[in-house]
């Protein structure tokens, strides 16, 4: 391949990874805002069911923040191309590349199943806990952090597993 049509193809490429890094970003951003409102509504209401669904939506607005910010960290340092190589060329540190894109639409599920864990244990081990569940404020900064989180405490946990089973 000539040298023209090397950076004729990596011009392409670089314009396929910037208008995929910005969907991803502008899907995020809406799913987070639209999960975080509505698990705000939702977490106000008396029923068991519901206020855990409305921690799993916030869960996932917090994950969906961390995966908002490691896609805008990545796509402010850089890309990588298919054949390995990094736009910039001096591109140091993690970069962003078409194939982690659909993880990070997948992160905020990770909260949406940490946060309602995170809650329940608050709820099963704090011996007074009726003043958590029943307050909304405390409910959704756990539910957030938790989902935040998410990612670090299941490699914890994961850790944490070996450890004790050594497995």
């Amino acid at each position: 391949m000539s040298e023209e049509a090397a950076t004729t193809h990596h011009s392409d490429e670089v314009r396929s990874l910037h208008a995929s890094a910005r969907l991803i970003a502008i899907v995020l951003t809406a799913a987070i805002v639209v999960a975080f409102v509505a698990g705000y509504g939702i977490i106000r209401e008396p029923n068991q069911l519901m206020k855990m669904t409305g921690v799993a939506l916030i869960g996932f607005a917090g994950a969906g923040i961390g995966a908002l910010t490691s896609l805008l960290a990545r796509y402010a340092t850089g890309f990588e191309l298919a054949d390995g190589g990094r736009w910039p060329p001096n591109a140091e540190g993690e970069v962003y590349q078409q194939r982690i894109a659909f993880c990070f639409l997948m992160r905020p599920f990770l909260g949406a199943l940490v946060a309602p864990l995170i809650v329940g244990g608050v709820s099963l081990f704090l011996t007074r806990h009726e003043s958590f569940t029943n307050s909304v404020d405390a409910m959704m900064l756990a539910s957030f952090v938790g989902g935040l989180y998410a990612k670090s405490i299941l490699e914890a946990a994961k850790n944490a597993f070996k450890v004790v089973f050594r497995a």
